[in-house]
């Protein structure tokens, strides 16, 4: 429904229910402000840019040596040497990377998450787009590189981080993304998908399904 019909039938409805003029001008700019939030609501956000993450003090170095027990989640590897996980160091989570097919771990960048700090920050799941593309994501956030650890950048979706996984093409990452369509409180939850093709530094909006 158009934001002039629904401003014209809560017009009508107040002025039938002899609330008077005032009172139906009151229901109308109601009716039109639930219409255009509704309609904010539905549209997704079209693009996505990360910031990059930077080293803050007191932190983990680079290149510092990690033992496997303080890896956490899964382990994944785009080739026989070359792999990625999430290790604890002290009160925060890092980035690490082995080159050695996992013999040998080391962190590979700024810290992702701090310990009851940083509660949006928090990451859980990692995966892999090619030997120095790698990417980690929580419910809230996506922290990719692709350089291998020299740089990572952090992505702040408008809504739950469903799934990120592997494009088609070297470097390029797929991200889903839950929202609600609307503001009604049936409304129904759409999953959006992003694209982004220089390894989560830019994402690009490309289609949305049901829920």
């Amino acid at each position: 429904m158009s934001s002039f019909n629904s401003r014209f039938l809560a017009t009508s409805a107040a002025l039938a229910a002899g609330v008077g003029t005032a009172g139906a001008l009151a229901a109308s700019s109601m009716a039109s402000t639930h219409a255009r939030a509704s309609a904010a609501a539905a549209v997704p956000q079209l693009r996505l840019t990360a910031h990059r993450l930077r080293p803050r003090s007191g932190v983990a170095a680079p290149g510092t040596v990690v033992r496997s027990s303080s890896l956490f989640g899964d382990r994944v590897f785009a080739n026989s040497r070359d792999g990625f996980a999430l290790a604890q160091a002290g009160d925060a989570q890092y980035p690490a990377r082995t080159t050695d097919g996992g013999r040998t771990w080391r962190i590979d960048g700024p810290q992702l998450h701090v310990d009851a700090a940083d509660g949006p920050e928090a990451v859980g799941s990692v995966g892999d787009a090619a030997a120095r593309t790698f990417f980690a994501y929580g419910s809230s956030v996506i922290d990719a590189t692709s350089d291998g650890g020299r740089s990572w950048w952090q992505t702040f979706p408008s809504g739950f981080v469903v799934a990120v996984v592997r494009g088609r093409l070297p470097h390029e990452l797929v991200a889903y993304v839950q929202r609600s369509a609307s503001n009604a409180k049936a409304s129904p939850v759409v999953t959006s998908q992003y694209v982004s093709r220089d390894g989560g530094r830019n994402w690009t909006y490309s289609g949305a399904m049901g829920g």
